[in-house]
């Protein structure tokens, strides 16, 4: 389609027109020019919803807006609507989901809460940003209707353990009412998104089985779902393993193992893993017991590999986790890193996306922290080459915190006499050689 302004042109050539016209119509193309400018400008920058999951909801219940330019980490940027019966209704919004460094262009989702005023009936959605308002999208209230629990992680835990709960049809207020081994009753309200709730097992509670139901006074009538179990046990834990968000590795190498909750691992005296590959099986003991941090045997091949965990305490073994698959790989696996800053900074996130930074600046002498992966045993083990107008360096840095959770923060300090100008930094591994370079340029000032 040709530009309005292009069209108004083609008009007056074809008319010719007097001069006076002529700069009159000039003047209305360039106005219809910035027009389109704006316009274009407008549908770029508003939000656009695509779809939304589930397509019912009830009042109270949380939905998942789907699309582009939600604005899901600034409440205030986006505001949700419900549209019935020619009256607008507002909506409180519940977080969402984006793209790092890919605030426009990347897909995200927003959470929003479907308003008392509602009824029964067809209804719509539209977001609205910079003054500019999506296009509706259709979803249907019905009656209110109780969640539907399908999964609880950890099966099993000890006063404290947060469990998970992954249900469908929540509701913001919907209530968690436990009842332990001994009878004794607590209810709460916890928020919870489109895929469910959690809770933390009381410290008080007692040991045996605890019954967990949902419900909701308000809208619910005081109906609660049908009871579902949990083990609330001081005996030592396995860990509940996730394949699916362990990233693999080559045999030699180090591996972050992923787990629903490392809470069996906070008073873990000994955790040992064990890899069974063609008929042998190896275990090995983690440096330390409240990290999942463990070395794969190089005597492995790459391929698939069977893994599991037990905990001990006070000299008791648990028993065996339930066996995951993995996959090891055929090459070392470099470092990878995810974000960057100054020791006492903000992060600067370094995934892919168009609002990624160009550079990172600091100063010699700064301390400078990287958050990625580290497939190698401790910081010790890594390396941070700067090359730049001096040439190459090379620094060892070490773990930013030693008694952490997870290994996955480190830390350099750049000398003083380092040269200002445009650095280069890359990560390597002292033991195969596997590198990968920070995406941007270090500034030093």
């Amino acid at each position: 389609m040709r530009r309005p302004a292009a069209a108004s042109l083609e008009v007056i050539r074809t008319m010719r027109v007097r001069t006076l016209h002529l700069a009159f119509l000039l003047l209305l193309g360039t106005t219809l020019i910035c027009s389109t400018d704006f316009i274009a400008n407008a549908q770029r920058d508003g939000p656009e919803v695509s779809d939304c999951e589930p397509k019912t909801g009830s009042i109270d219940s949380v939905l998942e807006l789907q699309g582009y330019r939600l604005h899901p980490s600034d409440p205030e940027r986006a505001k949700a609507d419900f549209l019935q019966n020619g009256k607008k209704y507002p909506a409180r919004t519940g977080g969402g989901s984006s793209i790092t460094n890919d605030e426009f262009h990347g897909p995200q989702t927003l959470e929003v809460i479907v308003p008392e005023e509602v009824v029964p009936g067809p209804c719509e959605i539209v977001v609205e940003s910079n003054g500019i308002r999506s296009v509706p999208v259709k979803v249907t209230i019905v009656d209110f209707t109780l969640p539907l629990v399908t999964r609880i992680t950890p099966a099993s835990g000890s006063p404290g353990t947060f469990v998970d709960i992954e249900c469908t049809g929540f509701h913001i207020n919907d209530e968690i009412e436990l009842t332990d081994a001994q009878g004794k009753l607590t209810t709460f309200e916890s928020g919870g998104s489109t895929h469910g709730t959690g809770f933390a097992i009381p410290k008080d509670a007692a040991e045996g089985v605890m019954t967990i139901r949902l419900g909701n006074r308000k809208y619910g009538n005081n109906k609660y779902t049908e009871p579902f179990k949990l083990l609330v046990t001081n005996d030592p834990l396995p860990l509940e393993l996730s394949a699916e968000s362990t990233t693999p590795v080559a045999p030699g190498q180090w591996i972050d193992l992923q787990a629903a909750s490392l809470e069996p691992l906070k008073r873990s005296e000994l955790t040992q893993v064990a890899f069974k590959q063609g008929g042998r099986s190896m275990i090995v003991a983690a440096p330390k017991p409240q990290r999942p941090h463990v070395s794969v045997p190089l005597a492995l091949s790459p391929g698939q590999v069977q893994v599991e965990v037990r905990t001990w305490r006070e000299g008791r073994a648990s028993a065996w986790s339930a066996p995951v698959h993995l996959q090891l790989t055929q090459q070392p696996m470099p470092p990878s890193i995810g974000a960057i800053r100054l020791e006492k900074g903000n992060w600067v996130q370094l995934w892919p996306g168009p609002d990624r930074a160009s550079s990172f600046q600091a100063s010699p002498g700064d301390s400078i922290v990287l958050n990625g992966a580290f497939p190698v045993a401790d910081a010790s083990r890594l390396r941070v080459v700067l090359t730049g107008p001096d040439g190459s360096i090379s620094l060892v840095p070490n773990e930013l915190d030693e008694n952490s959770n997870w290994f996955n923060a480190i830390c350099v300090k750049l000398p003083e006499a380092l040269a200002k100008g445009d650095w280069r930094m890359t990560i390597a591994s002292a033991d195969d050689g596997s590198s990968v370079e920070v995406p941007i340029i270090i500034r030093l000032d």
